[in-house]
This record gives structure tokens, sequence and C-alpha cells, in this order.
């Protein structure tokens, strides 16, 4: 399995302006023609919060064009290139074709899937579409973050590459399915806490939705 590049994007922080703060954030991106990959993130990609951004299980955000195209048609919106402040965008590829687990190679790097991505108001705000983030929650289009097993650059021409799944039940549209309702889906969210590569920040959350019964989107992903 291989999926091309169609842009590689890394973002400097800035300031937006809400109704009642000020908002410091490096959401919006430039596109690249390569960048580096550590195993704490993406070389000059600033991480403003670093309790929900970055980190080992978040070195790398993907967002496929595939969910770009299904949301432009869906709901009859325009979205702009990194309109989720992806660090890259992939061709030929949706939520539902990533397995939790799930290594890749690209470029000079090895990659690792660790979690769905988990998207707050920001979204909305930068791109000016109300509701935009709730959109994709409730249609698990979230995109997905990946920890680095070999670090090194990855150009715009380079593939991703499928070298390992190790896991073909759990999707990470439908671990959003699960994170979104984990009541309906309470068994296969316990045996998600189960699986090693599903990053632990992630199953914090899963498990806490879990036990005070919390179905539907978050406070922090209304807008």
């Amino acid at each position: 399995m291989r999926f091309e590049i169609k842009n590689l994007f890394v973002g400097k922080s800035k300031e937006y302006k809400l109704s009642n703060r000020v908002l410091n954030s490096a959401y919006e991106k430039e596109a690249q023609n390569e960048i580096h990959v550590s195993k704490f993130g993406v070389k000059n990609d600033e991480q403003v919060d670093k309790k929900n951004h970055g980190g080992v299980d978040r070195a790398v955000c993907i967002y496929s064009q595939g969910s770009y195209d299904f949301l432009e048609e869906k709901f009859d919106i325009k979205l702009k290139e990194c309109s989720f402040g992806e660090n890259i965008t992939l061709e030929n590829c949706s939520d539902s074709d990533i397995y939790i687990g799930d290594i890749f190679s690209c470029g000079e790097t090895l990659l690792e899937v660790s979690q769905p991505r988990v998207p707050c108001f920001v979204i909305s705000k930068v791109t000016g579409i109300k509701n935009l983030t709730k959109t994709l929650v409730q249609e698990c289009k979230t995109g997905f973050l990946l920890r680095t097993i070999k670090e090194g650059n990855i150009s715009k021409s380079d593939n991703f590459n499928l070298e390992k799944r190790v896991n073909t039940k759990y999707s990470i549209e439908f671990i959003s399915k699960c994170y979104l309702n984990p009541i309906k889906y309470e068994k296969e969210v316990l045996e998600l806490l189960k699986i090693d590569s599903l990053a632990q920040d992630y199953k914090d959350s899963l498990k806490s939705r879990l036990e005070r019964k919390i179905v539907g989107i978050e406070e922090f992903q209304k807008m």
C-alpha cells in the first residue's frame, strides 16, 4: 500500500483575537518542499499548547485529501490547503485506510500511527467555517498522528509506503467512532485500551469518556 504526498507544511505561532481573549496558535502553516522529522516533531513547526500538541506520540499530523473531498462535497464548502493545520496532506487516502500501529516508511523516516487526532475549536475559528470542528468529529474525519521510529527528511516527491500492519480491526475512522460514542462501542473501547501502539494520552481520554458516560463532542470542540 502506497500513498502520495500532496503537500508538506510547517507553521509559526501567531495571535488570533477571540471575543473574550487572545489565542496563540501555529495552526496556519506554509507549504514546504522538504521537512525534517525528529522524535519530538517536525523541525520549525511550532507547538504553542504542548500539553495537547506535539511530543513523542504526536510528532507528525496527517490529514487526507479524501477527507477534504468528502467534506467539500457533503457540506458544499470550499476548503483551503492545510485547512486542518496538518504537516502532511496525503493523496488517495482516507481515515478508513489507516489502522492503529501501521508503520510507514517515507523518505528517510519510519513512522508509526499512534492515534486519531482530537481536533479543537481552533479549526473553526481560523477557517471561519462555523461548526467545522464539530463536523469533523461527528463524521469521524479527524486525521491522525504518528510517532517517529527513525528520524530524517521527507520531501514532497516521497511516498508513504506501508511496511507493516499489526492490526486489521481498528482503523483511525473506527477508533474515532468509538471515541465519539464509547457507550455504544464499550466492548471495542476496552479492547483499544489494551493496544500498545495507541498513545497513552488518547487511552486515558477514551477511558475517562467511557467511565463518565460522555457521548458526542467535547466543549473544546464547539464553535
